[in-house]
């Protein structure tokens, strides 16, 4: 409670310090100021499972393709020292994307079980790029997608076809990349 409480106390400062900052030099912000209301601190990185595949930083920073694709992200490596000041900031080749694998989402050693978002399976590193809500919306919809699947055939999802995944998000709409479309 007492690194929460420290945490609150310096996320605050730092939003006046922004806050102060604005106001004076940047066009627009002369007159605005903060509305606190349920502000928290967030946490940037919590636990996730160790899937059929752990996605790399090697797989973001080279735009890896899968075969099995279930959802894109084209976010960059964005890392926050844990220790205090500095930011890592590696972008993926410009205009690319990498592929985020129907396996990523399904834990290793659980029957009947899906996960998306934050908690897919990936590295430190790889987790500073998916994290990011975009990704997290298209991976739940994939999960959700494939868990229907499941449903429907009777079968655990490590056990559907990840083409079937495809098929019926790309007529939601996804964007899949290079694979199939179709429009």
């Amino acid at each position: 409670m007492w690194d929460l409480t420290k945490a609150e106390i310096v996320g605050r400062h730092q939003m006046r310090q922004i806050a102060t900052f604005l106001k004076r030099y940047v066009p627009g912000f002369e007159k605005s100021y903060i509305l606190q209301s349920g502000t928290t601190v967030g946490v940037r990185e919590t636990r996730r499972i160790m899937g059929l595949y752990k996605l790399t930083t090697h797989d973001v920073l080279e735009a890896r393709k899968f075969e099995d694709v279930i959802a894109r992200c084209a976010y960059p490596i964005d890392i926050h020292n844990p220790a205090g000041k500095g930011t890592i900031l590696k972008n993926l080749p410009p205009g690319e994307s990498y592929d985020i694998p129907l396996r990523c989402l399904i834990p290793q050693k659980i029957e009947s079980l899906l996960v998306a978002g934050r908690c897919i399976s990936g590295t430190h590193q790889a987790h500073s790029s998916f994290r990011c809500m975009p990704t997290a919306m298209a991976t739940g919809q994939a999960a959700g997608t494939c868990a229907a699947i499941a449903a429907q055939t009777k079968l655990a999802p490590r056990h559907v076809n990840f083409e079937d995944v495809q098929d019926e998000l790309l007529k939601q709409g996804a964007n899949l990349g290079r694979h199939k479309t179709l429009y």
